[in-house]
């Protein structure tokens, strides 16, 4: 069986997609980074420029620039150094902003500690949204209505048609069910 282009893609870790791109310069690859970090990259921009506005547009501007600098770098960590060019290029803006004459010490530098709980949240987030995939139906709904949508039980028994008792119940199990899940797939590694 022969394999898409795009499955093929999909099925690298992120250090071999790198190695694809070097070799082939193929955009499905800097396609399937945004697909993996766009969100991430986005928060990162977030936190430093502060305008939701301002982050989309330095994250796209990212990504423009991605092919070349994969190929003039030697990467052998990919998340992390996306972290590290993402924080650099706020700050870089940040920098040439005439509103912000002073970067704060404390955001000029980027920490490991920083490096290492942003890889963290990602994984935690590759992780729930694995196990969000094993609950039941209702419980899934639920949970997504209210903590991702930030629904009220009452807005939740609309859309839902659900009674308060079964969405408050929903939203109890499924978040036990969940906190075991992740518990279980703690080994998980996001390839």
């Amino acid at each position: 069986m022969v394999l898409s282009r795009r499955t093929y893609i999909k099925s690298l870790n992120d250090e071999e997609l790198v190695k694809v791109f070097q070799e082939k310069q193929w955009a499905d690859c800097i396609d399937e980074f945004y697909q993996r970090y766009g969100h991430l990259v986005f928060g990162v921009q977030l936190k430093y420029v502060k305008q939701r506005e301002d982050a989309e547009d330095l994250t796209m501007e990212l990504f423009e620039k991605l092919p070349e600098l994969l190929l003039n770098h030697q990467i052998d960590y990919f998340k992390g150094w996306l972290y590290r060019v993402a924080c650099n290029l706020a700050l870089g803006i940040l920098r040439k902003s005439k509103n912000n004459l002073q970067i704060p010490v404390e955001q000029q530098q980027i920490s490991e500690i920083e490096e290492e709980d942003w890889l963290e949240r990602e994984k935690d987030l590759t992780l729930l949204s694995m196990v969000l995939n094993q609950l039941k139906d209702q419980q899934k709904r639920c949970i997504t209505l209210f903590y991702l949508e930030q629904k009220s039980y009452n807005q939740i028994t609309q859309l839902t048609g659900c009674t308060f008792k079964e969405v408050k119940s929903h939203i109890q199990n499924g978040k036990r069910k969940l906190r075991i899940l992740m518990e279980e797939n703690q080994g998980y590694e996001s390839k």
